[in-house]
């Protein structure tokens, strides 16, 4: 499945439904229940599980005021917490990097003032999150809480909003479409601002529905949504990635292999 969810943080405000349903009739289900039906929605638990790794390609065009540059991407994943994004800088500049080995979460960036690094803390939880291949199915596992706060509009259809405190105690909101049942986007803080991630144009692979485009924005002060990324997938395989992909490059390992070593006295 792909995962490339955001750092979650920040709460807003709740809708007024909280108390109806989506007809306004009898209480809200629960998260637990829309997540269930988001499941079944996807293919269900055995088409999920069916699949142990998942390589996906496709483009990325970024924003920057009315700058707007496209690129290749490529992301590898594999059961149970391996995940490597590639996404290839303009102008044959190398390849932005940030991957998950199943222990050590960490970036390059191959431009003069770029390099390696290790996360640490909550970005490395949230690194591994985002590598849980069966994240679908275990997603209850990563929160303290998870509640129904209402049916609301996101990006024009209407939406379960689930909101959740994370395991590191972050805010989270999730949007999962009332009639389709699938995920609709995320809704957090980032260091950009306000953000939407929106998840659009499922199509079945090998028996499980992937979101084959991804959508990035940010609130204005003005209360508008501007796009920051697009990302559109041209091809979703399964069961085809070797592990040897999730090897940690030189300049990262000696940077992991330092970090082991017991501090001098």
């Amino acid at each position: 499945m792909i995962n490339s969810r955001w750092p979650v943080f920040l709460l807003t405000v709740l809708c007024p439904l909280a108390c109806a349903n989506a007809n306004g009739q009898g209480p809200l289900p629960s998260a637990k229940q829309i997540i269930a039906q988001y499941d079944q929605a996807l293919g269900g638990r055995d088409a999920i599980m069916r699949h142990s790794s998942s390589t996906t390609r496709g483009s990325m065009e970024v924003h920057d005021g009315p700058t707007v540059f496209k690129t290749s991407l490529v992301y590898y994943a594999r059961a149970p917490y391996q995940r490597l994004e590639k996404v290839s800088l303009p102008n044959g500049r190398g390849d932005l990097l940030n991957g998950f080995d199943g222990e050590v979460a960490w970036s390059f960036d191959p431009r003069p003032d770029g390099g390696a690094q290790i996360s640490s803390g909550d970005d490395r939880e949230s690194a591994k999150r985002d590598a849980d291949f069966y994240y679908p199915l275990s997603e209850l596992s990563w929160f303290k809480s998870m509640d129904t706060a209402g049916v609301e509009t996101f990006e024009g259809r209407p939406c379960f909003r689930l909101h959740g405190i994370n395991n590191w105690n972050k805010a989270n909101d999730h949007f999962y479409d009332v009639e389709t049942h699938l995920l609709a986007g995320y809704e957090f803080a980032s260091p950009m601002g306000l953000t939407h991630e929106i998840f659009s144009d499922y199509r079945k692979m090998d028996g499980v529905l992937v979101p084959m485009k991804q959508t990035v924005k940010v609130q204005a002060k003005d209360g508008t949504w501007n796009p920051v990324y697009l990302l559109t997938f041209d091809s979703v395989t399964f069961n085809d990635v070797d592990p040897s992909v999730f090897t940690l490059p030189p300049s990262v390992r000696a940077i992991a292999e330092k970090e082991k070593q017991p501090a001098k006295p």
